[in-house]
């Protein structure tokens, strides 16, 4: 029974799965990201992270040397010191090219392992990309995580909030010139309200009273013309 055996075998012998996992783990130190299966993905990066703790320790003084060893072991990665003339290309050239595309320990202590110095694990990420055609593998990505992507998270809120803030001030703002506008605030119009339906009931009244005044006038004026035709 295989209980508490949490390596995946990956339908590999040891040896064979050993160094396919190292190889991932080298083109990932190399390229900065691979695409493979995410049963692969899923065990490279533990051998990944492994790497980058001792890269980490190796960054003190005097212990370079050591751990670059250690690394070197891990990935079945020896070192190279000599490159014969090829094609025209001189030796020191090609070793120039060797060390700065090739050479995954100097990478690794040189390149990754200082950007993680204020991290405590969790170097890799796993993306899932959906299955591949042909064999229905769940395929992913294995890629570094960096700082830049934790700040654009961090940022990410604040960013959201500044359409809101926008609007709020932009109807403060529309409040204002309405107000200037009209150099009245809304309870003095509520109050000049009623006022004004006053002033106009009673010059309807007053309009009222005028007529009736005339109508009374009018009738003795008409008595009298009936008399006189009489």
């Amino acid at each position: 029974m295989r209980h508490r055996i949490r390596k995946a075998k990956l339908g590999r012998t040891t040896e064979h799965r050993t160094r396919m996992l190292n190889n991932l783990v080298c083109s990932l130190i190399k390229h900065r990201r691979i695409t493979t299966t995410l049963a692969k993905a899923k065990a490279a990066r533990v051998v990944a992270d492994k790497m980058v703790t001792l890269g980490k320790k190796g960054q003190a003084d005097g212990a370079g040397l050591q751990y670059r060893r250690l690394i070197a072991a891990r990935l079945q990665q020896n070192p190279r010191t000599f490159f014969p003339k090829k094609n025209g290309v001189s030796g020191r050239e090609q070793r120039a090219y060797w060390r700065e595309n090739e050479d995954v320990v100097r990478i690794l202590f040189e390149d990754i392992a200082p950007g993680f110095e204020d991290r405590n694990g969790g170097y890799t990420r796993v993306i899932k990309l959906g299955r591949r055609q042909g064999d229905a593998a769940e395929m992913a990505i294995l890629e570094w995580v960096t700082d830049a992507d934790s700040a654009a998270t961090d940022e990410a809120p604040a960013a959201t909030d500044e359409p809101k803030a926008e609007a709020a001030a932009a109807e403060a703002k529309q409040v204002e010139e309405t107000a200037e506008a009209t150099d009245e605030s809304p309870e003095e119009a509520s109050a000049e309200e009623p006022a004004a339906e006053e002033e106009t009931e009673e010059a309807e009244a007053a309009e009222d009273e005028a007529a009736d005044e005339e109508a009374a006038e009018e009738e003795p004026k008409a008595e009298d013309e009936d008399k006189k035709s009489e």
